[in-house]
């Protein structure tokens, strides 16, 4: 029954009338379904996508909302200089079945030229939620209830000091709050660092390569990233601890439409790290088929591969596998308790101009699967 209630849902969703708003007109190209769908987005400079959101994930189930996207492109001053890649503004707002409240916006812009990109978040939530413990090996049957408030703010400013390489300076500052626990279990205890909530404030730097045609769906090009991030009480931070974060994509387009894409993560914390911003194992875009909240611990590694290709007018197939996990030392890891991944998926273009998706996605790991369905690609 669940799964043709989530059938019926996501062709519903293929009907809903979606409003995208043209500022220029198109050239004389017309989309006559998926196969015929241009490459490039050069077609349409800018606009407005608005979708009606529904979606589900292990960790919040159904969830119903709103979302929003301006995109656009800035020319060059002159015909030597090429028109740079989409910039984009996000909103996004929704409840889900858990009671959880998501109000979250997000921005990534290029300046002219690309010789600045500024991203950014803003985000606030109050979001019931499951704990297991810490560690790779935590319990299922260990789980016990919390909820809190969150309010986040992160901004980055990014120099382009080499073709597709910037790097910058990022701030974040984030505050947990209103915390309430199930009776009798471990965070009530006040034994887990950052039980109670506090002020996460961090300076970061950040170094980024970014060759990719599109990002928000990528057909060619590739992303490396890395990161780190001070969380002081010079700050005002109620915890000291530091991140070290790196991230590479790579995209390879065999065949008209047929990706290969391929994504690792890497994410090391030192210090005093609260629970909540330990890494976890598992979501909707890394190590599909595991609850975010289910496993967590200081670091993290993983990596997974995807091939994403066409099947019908608008509507694309995608297979994925990865594998990865959480630890708090080397010496954690091991082939008895790795994560491992496997699934499949759909996928149905709701915007040809921006590649946007909507994706259903199967993952299945150590303890079962899980239903994905959700809007944008996983990476």
């Amino acid at each position: 029954m669940q799964m043709r209630k989530l059938f019926f849902l996501f062709l519903l969703a293929l009907t809903i009338g979606c409003s995208g708003q043209e500022t220029e007109p198109r050239t004389k190209k017309r989309f006559m379904g998926f196969r015929g769908l241009n490459d490039t987005i050069d077609d349409q400079k800018k606009g407005v996508f608005v979708l009606p959101l529904l979606y589900y994930t292990p960790d919040t189930r159904w969830a119903a909302g709103a979302a929003g996207v301006y995109y656009f492109k800035i020319k060059g001053k002159n015909d030597d200089e090429k028109e740079t890649r989409v910039s984009n503004v996000q909103f996004l707002s929704d409840y889900t079945q858990n009671k959880q409240l998501d109000v979250w916006g997000q921005w990534n812009i290029f300046t002219r030229n690309e010789n600045y990109l500024f991203k950014g978040e803003l985000r606030f939530r109050n979001f019931p939620d499951r704990f297991y413990g810490i560690g790779n090996t935590s319990i299922k049957k260990n789980e016990e209830r919390y909820e809190y408030n969150l309010f986040s703010f992160k901004t980055l400013a990014l120099k382009k000091v080499y073709k597709s390489v910037f790097v910058g300076v990022d701030y974040h500052f984030e505050q947990e709050y209103d915390f309430k626990y199930t009776d009798g279990g471990a965070l009530q205890t006040g034994t887990i660092t950052g039980y109670d909530g506090g002020i996460q404030s961090a300076i970061g730097l950040v170094g980024i390569y970014d060759s990719r045609d599109n990002v928000i769906n990528t057909f060619k090009g590739s992303l490396f990233e890395v990161s780190s991030y001070f969380y002081l009480p010079q700050l005002g931070s109620t915890f000291n601890f530091t991140f070290l974060n790196l991230t590479h994509q790579k995209f390879w387009q065999v065949k008209k439409k047929h990706i290969i894409a391929i994504q690792t993560k890497a994410r090391y914390g030192f210090g005093q790290v609260p629970f909540l911003d330990m890494s976890q194992a598992g979501n909707d875009d890394m190590l599909r088929g595991y609850p975010k909240n289910r496993f967590r611990d200081v670091n993290f590694l993983g990596t997974q591969i995807e091939y994403r290709f066409p099947l019908f007018w608008r509507l694309g197939g995608v297979t994925f596998a990865g594998a990865g996990d959480v630890f708090a030392k080397h010496k954690d890891l091991s082939l008895n308790t790795v994560k491992y991944s496997i699934g499949a998926g759909l996928r149905f273009v709701v915007n040809p101009a921006e590649r946007l998706n909507i994706r259903l996605d199967y993952g299945y790991g150590r303890e079962g699967g899980y239903f994905y369905f959700i809007v944008a690609e996983a990476f």
